[in-house]
């Protein structure tokens, strides 16, 4: 056939894309195919595949994404050049849509496509068959309360510090107990995760108690296969109970909103403070705007709303209201904070303990009804 007569055989979905009726194009079957070389012959068994990879998660939107064989889009270009056809369909275009129609209708109608934001993609090799699924991540807020003894955040490991050893049994980590361990765990479990993201509201120490209604923080699941999330957890330590309540979905893109919160401090003086001195200290730090290094070496302004204090010899409690992100332990000393407790009573501080009493957050962001 020389190249001022050249006909394209190609099967009925790929005819009809180009035009029915144009010249130099004929009706061929599925295998003699000259753009698609028989893969929508296929699309039956691949949609079977994709249907039964898609059965472990829970979802209400899917999109399909395509990776064609090589030569399929460039004998199409090759075709569309040859007769001057512009625009239309491509062939992985209605490859992708005719798969999903299949597949929607294998799962009886109850799912539907999504292109923009799905709740899974499935990424499916059109040629081998092969499917690659991920889910689209859940972002969770929740406050959780925990007892002295129990860490924030998942430790590494005292021997090798995260690099990996017999003790660890090779994972770098702790197996000391952990907010982040314990929920991490629980909600591997609940929704299928392998991986979590957190985004806590402020740090306390492993020795600190929070009190409920707890602490604020907000966890993305990556690739979950459930995304339907308990309203509370309760998890076992070993030091005592840690509880998690009032879980809910919220959008990606959460604004940490701005936080106060309530402490209860117990420090350490080099000597006896009378209450005329805890009175003083009082005075001096209510409602004080604090100056503090931050970690990036920024200055940083907080508010100290105000200080409930006694002291028993050198032994002072006190319950401060102040901004979120203000170092308890700094505030106390004076390192890189001005005005401080050892500035305003003008001795050596050491903060020995402090616990969460109360969290306020000043913004609220509406948890979403399905994720």
């Amino acid at each position: 056939m020389d190249d001022g007569a050249r006909e394209f055989a190609l099967c009925r979905p790929c005819l009809i894309r180009q035009g029915a009726g144009r010249t130099g194009l004929r009706l061929a079957g599925y295998s003699e195919c000259f753009v698609c070389g028989g893969l929508f012959g296929r699309l039956d068994v691949v949609s079977d595949s994709v249907a039964s990879s898609l059965k472990g998660y829970e979802f209400r939107t899917f999109s399909i994404g395509l990776v064609l064989p090589p030569g399929v889009q460039e004998r199409e270009d090759t075709l569309r050049s040859d007769l001057r056809i512009r625009g239309g369909e491509t062939v992985k275009s209605e490859l992708a849509s005719s798969l999903a129609r299949l597949v929607a209708k294998e799962m009886g109608g109850r799912r539907r496509v999504d292109r923009f934001r799905p709740d899974v993609t499935a990424l499916v090799d059109v040629g081998s068959g092969s499917v690659e699924v991920t889910s689209r991540p859940l972002f969770l807020y929740a406050r959780y309360t925990k007892p002295r003894g129990v860490a924030q955040r998942v430790l590494f490991c005292e021997e090798c510090q995260g690099r990996g050893c017999d003790k660890c049994h090779g994972s770098g980590l702790s197996s000391s107990p952990s907010v982040e361990g314990l929920l991490s765990a629980k909600l591997r479990a609940e929704l299928g995760s392998q991986k979590f993201k957190f985004t806590w509201f402020g740090s306390e120490d492993t020795e600190s108690t929070v009190f409920p209604p707890g602490r604020p923080v907000v966890v993305e699941a990556k690739n979950p296969r459930r995304r339907l999330p308990p309203r509370a957890l309760r998890l076992r330590s070993g030091r005592g109970g840690v509880s998690v309540s009032g879980i809910r979905v919220v959008a990606k893109g959460f604004e940490h909103p701005a936080f106060t919160f309530m402490t209860r401090v117990v420090i350490h003086a080099e000597r006896r403070v009378p209450a005329v001195e805890v009175s003083r200290l009082q005075k001096a730090m209510r409602n004080s705007v604090v100056q503090y290094r931050n970690n990036k070496g920024k200055l940083v302004d907080k508010r100290i709303y105000f200080v409930r204090a006694r002291a028993r010899g050198k032994r002072i409690t006190a319950e401060i209201k102040l901004d979120g992100g203000l170092p308890v332990k700094r505030l106390v000393s004076g390192e890189a904070v001005s005005p401080s407790f050892a500035e305003a009573l003008q001795m050596p501080l050491r903060c020995e303990r402090f616990d969460i009493v109360r969290v306020w957050t000043r913004r609220a962001q509406s948890p979403m009804k399905q994720a």
